[in-house]
């Protein structure tokens, strides 16, 4: 029997599952590998009629969310559901299985010359997490679901012992929770998405002083379809990556990033995974000292590519992190850096770059970005190595982190945090902050957890 869900899965075993950062672990009581819908529907129906109340009952993406939301008890992992996608006429929208891996969804477009309008900075979620964590670009350009016809689910029926197929809407009052429901509206078994051509993409990649970029933001945002700054610890420098729209015939048919470049510092923490064994979470003299010869070696670079293989950027990053993923103000960026350089002055600064970049806006109900009123927010990620970490170590991270919220939150900032990601949301941070007395209702019990629990309840 398999000691982890990435050796295998049995449909009798319950293995440890762990999700991508090996940040968080469960063991479930009861873990179900279904082959059809139809199986799955039957198991979630006996779940309902077995007499007693169901809960705990959690349902596995891709495993990319570095937070308790996938813990449960009882577990259903979709992996061998079938992998269906049924086209539309002239390709231009599709019905896809919501089990397919966004890399593979994108790549199934891609053969056909289409493409969604934006992705994440990774592409390995499942479509169904990407929709339940509502995963978005480093863009205010583009939103992943602006092309987001449907979402099917499979939900518990009126008479609560029973399981019904439901289609919602994108444009009905019920996919402001639809999206980014964290998987307490059911089972989502099928989207429709709408596509367009294929977008190309200039990309560069240059390092620059951090200033020049976070200080007017909303103005960066003007120069570039997408991007993101990777702060450089305890300096005031950055990685900046930049795409720009351009047309298919400037650009490479499948142009990708080098397999020895290093377009994103993780990628470069890689080439050095000597100086990381025994580094820990913080940054250290080594490490320091790493950054510096490759800020002083970086020469800028330009790719030109498809959107499918520019925007991911961080799809071929060979080391693994903790991130932790809140969002501010745009007007209140300097502020939280200012907050950030203070406490990691005093606390140590994390082993990895910070991430910035501006997303769009949204209305979803626990939703991150949801900020009525403004059309962006700055969204900070983040990141711990954790290849080398102790269980010390990750307790240390832990802390790190939420001495850091407390900071935010001493300072007066106003801020979020995505629920994929590690954060110390509670009941009374979620009322403020999060649209919950909205969503409430469509809340399936048997899909909660401990910790989702404690968050909305």
């Amino acid at each position: 029997m398999p000691n982890d869900v990435s050796d295998g899965y049995y449909q009798s075993a319950a293995p440890k599952i762990s999700e991508w950062g090996k940040v968080v672990n469960c063991r479930p009581g009861l873990y179900f590998r279904p082959t059809s819908i139809a199986e799955l529907q039957q198991f979630l129906t006996d779940q309902l009629q077995s007499g007693t109340a169901v809960t705990n009952l959690r349902i596995l993406g891709g495993l990319h969310s570095c937070s308790e939301i996938f813990s449960g008890d009882i577990v259903v992992d979709p992996s061998a559901l079938p992998k269906t996608l049924d086209w539309d006429a002239g390709n231009t929208g599709v019905t896809a299985a919501a089990n397919i891996h966004l890399h593979d969804f994108l790549l199934a477009l891609s053969l056909r010359g289409k493409s969604l309008s934006a992705t994440g900075g990774t592409d390995a979620q499942m479509l169904a997490g990407l929709i339940s964590t509502n995963t978005a670009g480093a863009t205010i350009h583009h939103s992943i679901y602006e092309l987001l016809d449907w979402v099917e689910f499979l939900s518990v029926a009126a008479d609560g012992k029973s399981m019904q197929l439901r289609k919602i809407a994108n444009g009905s009052p019920d996919f402001n929770a639809a999206v980014c429901s964290l998987g307490l509206m059911g089972f989502i078994t099928r989207v429709h998405f709408r596509t367009i051509d294929t977008p190309y993409y200039k990309v560069t990649q240059s390092i620059v002083a951090i200033d020049t970029v976070v200080k007017d933001p909303l103005h960066t945002s003007t120069l570039y379809d997408f991007w993101r700054i990777e702060w450089i610890p305890d300096t005031d420098h950055g990685l900046l990556w930049t795409a720009n729209g351009i047309p298919a015939k400037d650009a490479k048919p499948d142009g990708d990033y080098p397999a020895d470049g290093t377009e994103t510092i993780l990628k470069y923490l890689g080439f050095i995974s000597d100086r990381l064994e025994h580094a820990g979470p913080f940054l250290n003299e080594s490490l320091k000292l790493a950054y510096f010869a490759m800020r002083e070696a970086h020469k800028a670079s330009t790719l030109t590519g498809p959107l499918r293989n520019m925007i991911p950027v961080d799809r071929t990053a060979p080391v693994r992190v903790a991130q932790a993923e809140w969002c501010f103000c745009p007007a209140d960026l300097g502020a939280a850096m200012t907050v950030c350089r203070n406490y990691f002055s005093a606390s140590k600064w994390p082993n990895t770059p910070i991430e910035i970049e501006l997303t769009r806006t949204d209305s979803y109900l626990m939703s991150a970005w949801n900020w009525p009123g403004l059309p962006a927010i700055a969204k900070f990620n983040f990141q711990y190595l954790t290849d080398y970490m102790t269980p010390a170590d990750l307790a240390a991270t832990m802390n790190h982190l939420q001495g850091l919220w407390a900071a935010c939150e001493a300072a007066g900032l106003t801020f979020k945090a995505h629920w994929g990601k590690i954060n110390f949301l509670d009941a009374q941070f979620v009322g403020q902050h999060y649209e919950l007395r909205a969503f409430k209702p469509y809340i399936q019990p048997m899909f909660l957890n401990d910790s989702l629990r404690a968050r909305l309840l």
